[in-house]
């Protein structure tokens, strides 16, 4: 996320496919500036597979310092990318808010180290760079996990240079984002996978408002269904119209790192497994992500978590992922 520091304009419409059919706008805003991890989507549209699906869609960047959730709820998206936690969050606080489908079938953050750290244990007493997002969710259960302490959290700047020039630092980075940047700067680095680690979530999770969902609930199915078929193309196959109108979007991209970024998403199979229907989601995984939650008491007991997300959008006409 470090090469889309300088893009202008977090709300700029960035990609708009026009349909033929009478339906309005269907709007998708991003959780930050266009990336490898919308490039399912720029492909989609690219390729006509929203027009294919009679859909007016338009993609929207996002930034830093978002309220992702007020700008949903405020009718500024139709679909807004967020994270599973937060749509956990928003059910039992009853915001009228559910999760749609999700990008990735993990988290694709954690925690990058220098490489004499092997084992996240290790971190006790060291500096971690964390973002304010981090601290409210993920941190909290790495404290109760491997015993960290709230002195050793600095703010996450998005910028290398505290940890290029700290041997003792550590920092929050997403599998395909930081860890290029310093493969590129000549420093080394070990990087280990939220996921791994057992911290068990949904990556760039869609979400709607229930008013959205109730209203037009066949588009947002078309939604998923085509974007899941660009989501194949731009990982598995040809993605050079998904990367060219990433870079028209956002200058800062280099074509070098969305390669890298691809490569690293599917080293993580962060589509899921071969012969798996990309954009799914199910009961069980939903489950553990709220159990998760819950242990690091970052949510109350409530039954209301699980209004957080449907499965009616996922059931049909999903792309799989290659053998």
């Amino acid at each position: 996320m470090l090469q889309g520091i300088m893009a202008a304009g977090a709300l700029s419409s960035l990609s708009t496919t026009r349909a033929k059919a009478a339906s309005k706008p269907l709007s998708l805003l991003t959780n930050w500036y266009a990336q490898a991890e919308h490039g399912g989507y720029y492909q989609a549209a690219e390729d006509g597979l929203y027009a294919q699906q009679d859909l007016d869609v338009s993609i929207q960047m996002g930034g830093p310092q978002m309220n992702m959730t007020q700008l949903l709820m405020a009718g500024q998206c139709d679909i807004a990318i967020m994270q599973g936690e937060e749509a956990i969050r928003c059910a039992i606080q009853g915001i009228p808010a559910v999760a749609i489908g999700t990008t990735f079938q993990k988290g694709v953050g954690g925690l990058m180290t220098h490489p004499d750290i092997h084992d996240i244990g290790q971190l006790k007493g060291h500096p971690i760079l964390i973002s304010s997002e981090g601290r409210a969710s993920f941190w909290v259960w790495l404290k109760k996990r491997y015993g960290f302490t709230e002195d050793q959290v600095h703010p996450y700047t998005y910028n290398l240079q505290p940890f290029a020039f700290n041997p003792e630092m550590a920092m929050q980075a997403f599998v395909s984002s930081e860890p290029y940047g310093a493969k590129k700067a000549g420093i080394p680095f070990n990087f280990f996978l939220l996921d791994d680690l057992g911290y068990a979530a949904y990556g760039n999770v869609l979400m709607v408002s229930r008013k959205t969902l109730e209203e037009r609930g066949p588009e947002l199915r078309k939604f998923i269904a085509a974007s899941s078929e660009g989501w194949k193309r731009y990982i598995f196959g040809d993605a050079s119209k998904g990367d060219a109108a990433i870079r028209k979007a956002n200058p800062d991209m280099s074509a070098d790192q969305l390669v890298w970024s691809r490569q690293k998403l599917r080293d993580i199979k962060a589509l899921g497994a071969p012969g798996a229907p990309i954009m799914t989601m199910n009961d069980e995984r939903w489950k553990r992500i709220y159990d998760i939650q819950l242990a690091a008491q970052l949510v109350p007991d409530s039954p209301q978590w699980r209004s957080a997300y449907t499965l009616d959008c996922v059931r049909d006409g999903l792309a799989t992922v290659p053998a």
